[in-house]
């Protein structure tokens, strides 16, 4: 469900965390899911600038994550990458370069593969507020410099520079000074930029290169997947039973998951499944034991589940259920 378009008072925070589930929850106002999907000890840091609906952003963990994201209801969300050259960043399964900018809006969801130790920048903005900006700075009308949906646009290396360069400044800026925020002239000062930048850098709507429908039906197989397996894990443990849910063969199933993910459907479902262990024994309220929740989530044999999970986390279940 889309995230109501929020008000809250203007504010500055960096936020860490060493659990994906709760990294996911730090960036505010938005519906999203994450799944680790690399090894070790999570850690992840989200620096954010809210003002009204204008959302400035920074996230980055050390640790490869699969994210199904959706911003908040009217919003429209520009991402890049950072470093300048990613490699392994894909967005609703296509692999994405430094100089593209992934666009979406809060009309659907939209899902990432972001490799270990990669972070993204993010504005989300209200297009009617970026419009009448861009009407007032130029004494004309102006065509909306977007449209609905997902979609990726190329960037010009100063297009690049110049937003990476003000995004970077004014979080890090307000990271060592946030008391910039308690005056309204500042505030006004650095939305105004901030909508400057945006106004120099969307192109016209025909020029953005949208997901075609094949990338968007196997992101859909990909989603479902997921929720079948979150929703009724003790029904869909193993491909077959996926295909058959899903009404598609072993073979369409394995090139959606190669396609969007870069990965098999059955490594995809250990690590959600591992992943949910994981936000169970945190949560620490079911209290069943270790081998109980293991075995929910289909993992019969215990010797090698402990494994896995210490592969993918870094440490064993029993010191997960203690941690406090």
């Amino acid at each position: 469900m889309p995230v109501a378009s929020p008000t809250p008072p203007t504010a500055f925070r960096v936020k860490r965390t060493r659990e994906v589930d709760v990294h996911a929850r730090n960036l505010d106002a938005w519906d999203q899911d994450y799944v680790q999907t690399s090894p070790g000890v999570f850690q992840g840091q989200v620096r954010e600038l809210f003002d009204g609906p204008l959302q400035a952003f920074e996230e980055v963990a050390n640790c490869a994550t699969s994210q199904h994201c959706r911003p908040w209801q009217g919003g429209v969300w520009l991402g890049l990458s950072v470093p300048e050259q990613p490699e392994g960043l894909r967005f609703m399964g296509r692999p994405v370069g430094g100089h593209e900018l992934m666009i979406s809006d809060g009309s659907e969801a939209f899902d990432l593969q972001v490799p270990a130790g990669h972070g993204l920048y993010g504005l989300v903005f209200n297009p009617a507020e970026l419009l009448d900006h861009v009407r007032a700075r130029d004494q004309a009308d102006a065509a909306p410099p977007h449209r609905p949906g997902v979609r990726l646009q190329p960037l010009t290396p100063l297009q690049r520079m110049r937003l990476v360069g003000l995004l970077r400044e004014v979080l890090r800026g307000l990271e060592a000074d946030p008391g910039a925020l308690m005056f309204e002239a500042s505030r006004r000062s650095l939305r105004d930029a901030l909508l400057t930048v945006l106004g120099d850098t969307l192109m016209p709507a025909g020029q953005a290169d949208a997901v075609t429908p094949r990338q968007q039906r196997r992101q859909d197989v990909v989603r479902r997947v997921r929720e079948l397996v979150t929703e009724q894990p003790q029904t869909y443990q193993g491909v077959e039973s996926l295909c058959g849910a899903l009404h598609i063969t072993r073979r369409t199933l394995q090139n959606c998951f190669q396609d969007s993910l870069g990965i098999s459907p059955a490594s995809y479902l250990r690590l959600v499944r591992l992943n949910a262990v994981r936000r169970e024994l945190r949560d620490g309220t079911t209290g069943q034991t270790i081998g109980d929740v293991a075995a929910r989530w289909g993992f019969w044999h215990m010797g090698h589940f402990s494994q896995d999970y210490k592969a993918l986390f870094g440490e064993t279940p029993s010191t997960t259920k203690r941690v406090p």
